[in-house]
């Protein structure tokens, strides 16, 4: 109990000392109004004065973001209303232009006067579209620079000010419609996270201490993960690795010494055994299988829409379907992962699979969950699995989705494919298909009226032995 107590103390000392006066300033920018702008310029202002380095530094880059931020979107709601009346102009040059078309009395139309009306109809709108486009780069800029604050109040751990300033960004770029919409970082699904952690942490970390002292390792481990803490997360994981080696089943631990960044233990454990069975791996019960397997699970996004994936290995390697990767030609367009936590990484496109509906990715990211691949030979029929798939648009934690194996091995479009009875919605597709040990028995591709297919863990293997 006295590590959880050094674990908690900072979690109490930072945000108690240092995060509130900072959260406080901008509380008012809830409602963003003009009116409360202003007045939380004067607050940070105060605090600016008479602060000490930290709150002087961070107060500067609030107070300027803020600033910029209300000032670009009223320029831009005047662009939309230059935009508007020039509009207006150019619908009565279209109409002059029509009326110069009619016949009159005398049976002429006035061609000139109508090709010079509808002209200036297209100078006009020439001139919005160009000021649009203006104005649309300048705020993918300044959403960018925005931003950027936000993770300094990340990284200094000002939850407080991070939610409410988040919150304010996504509710301005709504209210921006005239140009275009820049891709969030700090998105409705990642504020709600960071608010749901700060929440929930000391109760998380009670519990995970709870646990671990009545020997419920797995749970233990991810409270710790849910409150971040790595230390407390490494310390159960640590535990619980050793117990499941004493227990005999190596595959499980083997992957949770990959999951904690212990390359070398784990891959001492894989000489003993090269071979490992479905007996190598735990069998995980009810809620137990969703802890371990959702946050391996990540979202895939591309000009095409958004689908799931999952870590495969150590270091950032990711799975995923290969379509949503792909333009009309053929060309890998750019691609991004966001994880269970809202934070998101461009991803390198390692291999797409010329036969199969499958391709690796590798983002930056030091350490993660991740999941084994099954065998080909454990499929069978009447086999119960579950699909996660990230379905919803406003959370990124992967839904479960019960599921039976119909036929072990189909072809289905040249491809090597499990038939399942499944329904699952097109997000779905790439998100990992799991025993009750949680190795990954196919990766969904596609379902209609209760049957669904899942390229099979023979074909997954042999793709990611490339990378």
């Amino acid at each position: 109990m006295k590590s959880l107590a050094l674990i908690i103390l900072p979690l109490f000392i930072v945000p108690a000392l240092l995060g509130s006066e900072l959260g406080g300033a901008v509380k008012r920018l809830e409602e963003p109004t003009i009116e409360n702008a202003k007045l939380v310029l004067e607050e940070l202002d105060i605090l600016i004065a008479r602060g000490d380095p930290r709150t002087v530094t961070l107060g500067k880059k609030m107070h300027r973001s803020v600033k910029r931020l209300f000032t670009k979107k009223y320029k831009i709601n005047e662009g939309r209303e230059v935009a508007e009346a020039r509009e207006a102009k150019a619908k009565q040059f279209d109409g002059n232009a029509r009326q110069w078309l009619k016949p009159n009395i005398h049976g002429k139309i006035n061609k000139l006067a109508a090709s010079a009306a509808f002209r200036d109809a297209r100078e006009l709108r020439r001139e919005s579209q160009w000021a649009q486009e203006k104005s649309s780069k300048e705020w993918f800029e300044e959403v960018a620079d925005y931003e950027r604050m936000l993770g300094d109040l990340q990284f200094s751990k000002e939850n407080e000010a991070l939610i409410t300033l988040g919150s304010l960004l996504i509710k301005v770029v709504k209210q921006t419609s005239w140009v275009d919409q820049p891709p969030l970082k700090y998105d409705e699904a990642r504020i709600q996270f960071i608010r749901e952690r700060v929440a929930n942490t000391d109760r998380w970390l009670t519990l995970a201490a709870h646990a671990d002292d009545a020997g419920e390792l797995e749970l233990s481990y991810d409270f710790y993960r849910k409150a971040g803490s790595e230390l407390g997360r490494f310390r159960a994981g640590k535990k619980l690795a050793s117990q499941l080696e004493s227990e005999g089943h190596l595959g499980s631990a083997i992957n949770l010494w990959k999951r904690l960044g212990e390359v070398d233990r784990a891959n001492e454990l894989r000489g003993r055994k090269p071979k490992l069975s479905d007996e190598d791996y735990k069998s995980l019960e009810g809620d137990a299988l969703t802890r371990n397997v959702a946050p391996a699970c990540v979202r895939i996004s591309t000009a095409n829409g958004h689908e799931t994936g999952f870590f495969y290995k150590e270091g950032g390697y990711v799975v995923a379907c290969k379509r949503i990767l792909l333009d009309q030609e053929g060309r890998v367009l750019p691609v991004s992962v966001t994880l269970e936590n809202g934070q998101s990484f461009k991803a390198k496109v390692l291999g797409v699979s010329k036969e199969n509906n499958i391709a690796a990715l590798k983002i930056k990211c030091r350490l993660h969950e991740l999941l084994p691949i099954g065998d080909r030979e454990d499929l069978k029929s009447g086999l119960a699995l579950k699909l996660f798939g990230l379905a919803a648009k406003d959370k990124n934690i992967a839904n479960v989705i019960p599921c039976t194996v119909l036929s072990p091995m189909d072809y289905w479009k040249d491809q090597p494919t499990s038939r399942l009875a499944l329904d699952a919605s097109r997000e779905c597709r790439g998100g990992p298909i799991v025993d009750q040990r949680g190795r990954v028995m196919g990766i969904f591709l596609t379902s209609k009226t209760g049957s669904a297919r899942s390229l099979e863990a023979g074909a997954i293997h042999v793709f990611l032995k490339r990378f």
